[in-house]
């Protein structure tokens, strides 16, 4: 993994102030739990609405696939400071998730200056590895 560039920050608070703009973000109920130059942790209380299944109250996999972009878009934002958009997502479900706290670890495999690539997992309550995916952003030029 590249060491962070000039422009990077960690601070929950200002990491958590960006996500509480985006409001799909700030409805999703995304926490920042830790940032730091390895990459961010968040997570999202899955709610009743986030249910696919009513019958066995398995969550969305969109919710999951949202939860996977946040964590590994803001493993570069963190490590820019700069503005990033989604060019490209990849998305593995390994299991069903349940309503409940799910957690989601994002990290760097690769810091450009144009584009960037970073991988996210996602687990639920008990750490069982519910969803993986890797993604590719671009560096959109504007402070975060």
């Amino acid at each position: 993994m590249n060491a962070p560039v000039t422009g990077a920050f960690h601070d929950l608070a200002r990491i958590q102030g960006r996500l509480d703009r985006t409001p799909f973000n700030a409805w999703l109920g995304l926490r920042a739990v830790s940032a730091s130059p390895d990459g961010v942790v968040f997570e999202l209380e899955a709610r009743q609405e986030f249910v696919s299944t009513p019958e066995r109250q398995i969550v969305h996999g969109g919710v999951l696939a949202s939860l996977l972009d946040a964590a590994a878009i803001y493993a570069v934002i963190t490590a820019t400071g700069c503005l990033q958009t989604t060019v490209d997502l990849r998305v593995d479900y390994h299991a069903t998730a349940a309503v409940g706290v799910l957690r989601a670890r994002g990290a760097l495999v690769r810091l450009g200056k144009t584009l960037s690539c970073s991988e996210a997992r996602v687990e639920d309550h008990s750490g069982r590895l519910v969803a993986s995916g890797r993604g590719t952003f671009l560096n959109l030029g504007l402070p975060a």
